[in-house]
């Protein structure tokens, strides 16, 4: 939507000038609100993507704190902060882990893992039938596709923004 502005010879100079001053003033202001929002739905792009790559909540905390945007208020950047062991998921090459009691964490997520044959040799661990096992893990990438479904959100919310600030002015 476009802003028409009328300007004759007389005081409406000055008036055109004010208005355009008010518009350039609200542009910093507006962009940072538009970075807040933007980061809220980049978070929950992200979470939901991790969700997506089979990233389980008892693995870590990818769905609490583990995944958070923080925008300074005077700032025109804002911070996408992830707990490293979620970046380890996303970039990990695939390699063999050990799985024997004194990683409770890893016999944890044993009992409960999706595959009977696992879950099967985590008890015998655990009652020390068997001293250890290996699994096969693979990398489970999810950061890419959570911006890339934030990423095209961005446009329209500036858009709209501007709309707002333009008609405000």
């Amino acid at each position: 939507m476009a802003k028409v502005i009328i300007i004759n010879t007389s005081g409406d100079l000055v008036k055109a000038v004010q208005t355009l001053n008010r518009i350039r003033n609200n542009v910093p202001k507006m962009t940072r609100e538009v970075m807040r929002k933007w980061g809220a739905v980049l978070v929950k792009d992200m979470k939901s993507s991790a969700v997506n790559a089979k990233i389980k909540n008892f693995t870590g905390m990818t769905q609490g704190k583990g995944i958070r945007w923080e925008k300074p208020k005077r700032s025109d950047t804002g911070y996408l902060f992830m707990r490293l062991y979620a970046i380890y998921l996303d970039s990990m090459s695939p390699h063999f882990v050990t799985i024997h009691r004194r990683r409770t964490g890893l016999l944890r997520w044993a009992k409960q893992s999706n595959s009977a044959a696992i879950r099967r040799k985590a008890r015998l661990v655990e009652t020390k039938k068997l001293t250890k096992f290996s699994i096969y893990v693979k990398p489970h990438p999810f950061i890419a596709s959570g911006y890339r479904r934030a990423r095209p959100k961005l446009r329209p919310m500036i858009n709209r923004s501007i709309k707002i600030a333009v008609n405000a002015a």
